[in-house]
């Protein structure tokens, strides 16, 4: 038998491709994703006996100064609106990043039956 007849077939590794695509759209289609370069904090402040708690969405450019805008209490519309984007953005990160490591994983095959193939010719 030959090193070529023995190789996995890469049909599965082209299937994934779409699938992730297919995935980023859906998320990209659900609502806004974030920007990069930006995150929220939660910050306090103390006024009287009473500390009031707020979350503030921080963006910094590379080179630029960061800027801080007040999204209200933690729960407002526009914390979890904001919070929402951010997981957003991280989840297209993350299959960007798989995607990434599925075009690797398909040039390292590509190679190996290339070199199967010269194997075989010898």
């Amino acid at each position: 038998m030959s090193h070529t007849e023995n190789s996995i077939e890469p049909d599965y590794l082209e299937a994934e491709r779409p699938r992730l695509l297919d995935w980023i759209s859906v998320i990209q289609a659900s609502g806004k994703v974030a920007p990069a370069y930006c995150w929220l904090i939660e910050s306090s402040e103390e006024k009287g006996s009473r500390t009031y708690t707020y979350i503030k969405l921080i963006t910094q450019r590379p080179g630029k100064r960061p800027t801080s805008k007040s999204l209200g209490r933690p729960g407002s519309d526009r914390h979890r609106q904001w919070k929402t984007a951010i997981a957003r953005r991280e989840a297209i990160a993350e299959l960007e990043q798989q995607l990434k490591m599925l075009e690797a994983l398909r040039e390292r095959q590509d190679q190996a039956l290339q070199l199967a193939t010269f194997l075989d010719s010898l």
